[in-house]
């Protein structure tokens, strides 16, 4: 019998009771139809059902019910065993190169490996010379005076003579700044050969520096010595002066190797306690 005609039996009445007990949709579908108590009442008891199937525990039809255990969540804790490692390396390795870089600077200096400093270049030394002539009954001097510093104050102090040193002729005094050479000219009227003279040059008010002669011979110069330090060369300085790092291409910032300051010991101290902690950390 097909489904259609069972349900037309249903339907009219022509259907054993009984048939229902073995096809569930169709005792479903009567008991919409004439309820349940009808059914009961004519002695039709409802099918067995098989057992619902859950979708999400189930698969293929096999019901094996296996729990599968709680995977741990460790990410948390390698992660974080992750960075402290990281930084442990870090801080050895800063410890480390700190300790290296201060032993060498005392020891030996850094400036024997890196070419920091430079060396100050020595101002060429300066030039006073005197040209005197005598023209028409006048006395001409000229000055000149090279590699001087412009920064600084200088003065000419000069006298003219005639008849060798024994009459007079006039003096006066020349003064200028800003400018590193000069040439500055002087003439006076004179009549009694030979004409002399003498000139002393000044900076900042110090005499540095004399000329005198006469026109009939020629003048001399003398340059009055200044004794001065000699100026300390980098090769010889080869420590790098931590505190005065931000000048480091000053030989100023540099000093002799082999001994150390308060401030290379401190340093010694310190990157030694972070090279011996990070060690120990990681152990």
């Amino acid at each position: 019998m097909g489904d259609a005609e069972r349900v037309k039996g249903l339907l009219d009445g022509s259907m054993d009771p009984t048939e229902l007990e073995d096809d569930a949709e169709l005792y479903a579908l009567a008991e919409r139809i004439y309820g349940r108590e009808a059914l009961d009442e004519m002695g039709v008891a409802a099918p067995m059902r098989p057992p619902e199937v859950d979708p999400a525990n189930h698969s293929n039809g096999n019901n094996l019910e296996v729990e599968l255990p709680d995977i741990l969540e460790v990410d948390e804790i390698p992660e974080q065993s992750s960075k402290e490692s990281s930084g442990s390396r870090i801080m050895l390795m800063a410890g480390l190169v700190g300790l290296v870089l201060v032993s060498v600077n005392v020891s030996i200096g850094i400036g024997q490996y890196l070419a920091l400093c430079e060396d100050q270049i020595e101002a060429p030394p300066l030039s006073f010379t005197t040209l005197s002539n005598w023209q028409n009954d006048t006395m001409h001097i000229t000055w000149t005076v090279t590699n001087l510093n412009a920064s600084l104050n200088y003065s000419i102090y000069w006298s003219m003579s005639q008849n060798g040193s024994s009459e007079f002729v006039g003096a006066d005094w020349f003064n200028w700044t800003g400018s590193s050479n000069l040439i500055h000219s002087e003439n006076r009227p004179a009549s009694t050969q030979p004409g002399c003279y003498t000139s002393t040059l000044y900076s900042e008010g110090i005499e540095i520096s004399q000329s005198n002669g006469c026109t009939e011979n020629s003048s001399t110069t003398s340059i009055l010595a200044i004794i001065s330090e000699v100026p300390a060369q980098c090769e010889d300085n080869t420590r790098l002066l931590w505190d005065k790092v931000d000048e480091y291409e000053s030989v100023e910032s540099w000093a002799p190797a082999g001994t150390g300051g308060l401030l290379d010991g401190a340093l010694l101290m310190l990157f030694g306690m972070i090279t011996l902690r990070s060690a120990f950390r990681k152990k």
